[in-house]
């Protein structure tokens, strides 16, 4: 295994492959292809010319930054792709964030621990996170 890490934009097909190893709804192209354009920045991981992990932080870049998509191929978890994507989101948020920017994620379950080792850590029960999802 030689994983090679990429610093760029996703591309539709690039997403929809991985996103299709999660068991999460589908989303059309067009939508796949906004928001890959609107991320602040994407990092890719390849086992040769297999694509076999991604993550992305999205936000407005100053005040709020949010992790998302932190998704590595089944047969590839545990080899450590997972802290080689997080090492290049938490070097980009080091250069990028400001005193008292809100950095969040939304954890799959079975994974918090994951993120722990890099200082995030759950919000308060008087704090609760709260999400909507649009189904049109």
């Amino acid at each position: 295994m030689n994983i090679r890490i990429e610093k760029r934009k996703i591309s539709v097909e690039e997403y929809q492959t991985i996103r299709a190893t999660t068991g999460w709804d589908m989303l059309g192209d067009s939508v796949v292809s906004q928001g890959m354009n609107n991320d602040l920045f994407s990092v890719l991981a390849f086992d040769g010319d297999k694509l076999v992990g991604i993550a992305r932080i999205v936000g407005d870049g100053a005040i709020y930054f949010y992790v998302q998509d932190v998704i590595v191929v089944p047969e590839y978890k545990g080899k450590g792709i997972g802290k080689m994507l997080m090492s290049e989101v938490e070097a980009f948020l080091s250069e990028n964030t400001n005193n008292n920017s809100f950095v969040g994620l939304m954890a799959a379950e079975g994974v918090k621990e994951f993120y722990y080792k890099y200082g995030y850590s759950e919000r308060p029960e008087s704090r609760p996170g709260m999400y909507k999802m649009i189904k049109k």
